[in-house]
């Protein structure tokens, strides 16, 4: 290798390290989106997307956080199909890339997404499709869910894995649409996971009473004695609030070795709503947490921790024999050091994560008599202290036999 080369070299390294991250560049639609201008951050993303880079998936994430949380359900749709796509395309590294993060850092990596945030693009498809009314859709995402839930468990993933919110969202979304099988199948799938997942006793006794499942009936009644009221009176329907809460951790240089990541808590002051009959406040229910995603990504990181670890130390022998390698051509201990220098200033923690994630996700499910309801959602404080009206759907149709869907994304 020529002086010259080593030059190069360096020059390359130099440029590669004054690189702005994504954790910078989508530091302006985070600030957007946490203030609750959601289509204002999704108007930043946009020209990201069209970078066609390695954190692409995410911004096509984030992007379709900002529409779902603006309401724009089109374009939401949009962004999640495309990112559905991206993750596909995606799904292996190549081995240039695998080197190229050797030499420089992880954002030489394509950003190929956690188990979690991959099955969560259908979660939101699925909410998505049926707010906008778009039920096929939505049940075709059910479909995709439950299926991608059944491959994990196959290759044995941990249980926290096991989304709640994902598989009782896909048996609502069938028992919304009458398949009371399918319906049953989720309910029944999530009781073998955890029969105290909550809101699933009048689930499982409704389908168990639809399906004449008579000795089931009986299993869920002594299970789940509390739940008396599980079928719906003549001309009741149902109103099932799905609850975004609070803000995803985020991903910053670990104190004790900063090449690696480690996820901190963001503070958000809001736990848990309360949905109510504007016009009678006895009629209410609370939200119920049927996924902690602030939890899992702590967990599936901390998972990771020991190999990323490993990866690190050997990027660094790797940089250190570079610059030998520099030394020895360019018969230069000043040009070796520098390269050994430079390279190492190029290296620092992979901080991408699907940031504009809720910290949970809840769901509240009431029964109302069927006519046009004005529906209140309060939101409940982390100290357990009074509850604010954060909105009211005015004019709401509950149909009689039928359920509908409502979403509120809770900033705080």
């Amino acid at each position: 290798m020529s002086f010259r080369k080593a030059r190069c070299g360096l020059a390359l390294a130099l440029l590669l390290s004054g690189c702005a991250g994504y954790s910078g560049r989508v530091a302006e639609s985070r600030r957007l989106y946490d203030a609750g201008q959601y289509e204002l951050a999704a108007q930043t993303l946009k020209p990201l997307v069209e970078r066609n880079d390695n954190d692409r998936l995410l911004y096509l994430l984030d992007l379709g956080a900002a529409h779902h949380a603006a309401r724009n359900f089109p374009e939401a749709i949009k962004a999640f199909r495309e990112a559905e796509k991206q993750a596909g395309s995606i799904s292996h590294t190549s081995i240039s890339q695998e080197v190229g993060s050797v030499v420089t850092n992880d954002d030489a990596l394509f950003y190929k997404g956690e188990d979690f945030e991959k099955l969560l693009i259908h979660v939101y498809l699925a909410m998505d499709y049926a707010l906008s009314g778009q039920f096929e859709g939505a049940l075709v995402e059910a479909r995709k869910v439950n299926r991608k839930i059944d491959m994990l468990i196959a290759e044995g993933q941990i249980p926290y894995e096991r989304n709640a919110f994902a598989k009782y969202l896909s048996g609502v979304l069938f028992e919304s649409q009458g398949e009371w099988n399918s319906a049953f199948v989720d309910y029944r799938q999530l009781r073998k996971w955890n029969p105290d997942t909550p809101l699933l006793g009048a689930a499982l006794l409704r389908m168990a009473d639809r399906l004449q499942a008579t000795q089931e009936l009986e299993e869920f009644r002594k299970t789940y004695p509390n739940e008396k009221d599980f079928r719906l009176g003549k001309g009741v329907g149902e109103v099932v609030v799905l609850v975004e809460q609070g803000r995803a951790p985020v991903k910053v240089p670990s104190s004790e070795m900063y090449l690696v990541p480690v996820f901190i808590k963001r503070s958000f002051r809001k736990r848990h709503a309360v949905v109510r009959d504007a016009a009678d406040k006895t009629v209410s229910c609370a939200s119920r947490t049927l996924f902690d995603i602030e939890e899992t990504a702590i967990k599936e990181l901390n998972a990771k921790l020991a190999g990323m670890i490993a990866k690190k130390v050997a990027s660094t022998a790797a940089k250190y024999a570079i610059g030998a390698g520099v030394a020895k051509a360019s018969d230069s201990e000043f040009a070796g050091a520098l390269t050994t220098f430079f390279l190492r200033a190029t290296d620092k923690a992979d901080l991408r994560s699907w940031s504009s994630l809720p910290a949970t996700l809840q769901v509240a499910r009431l029964a109302l008599p069927a006519g046009r309801r004005d529906i209140v959602l309060d939101m409940v404080d982390a100290s357990g202290g009074a509850s604010k009206e954060v909105t009211r759907w005015t004019g709401v149709d509950i149909k009689p036999g039928k359920i509908t869907f409502l979403n509120y994304r809770s900033p705080e």
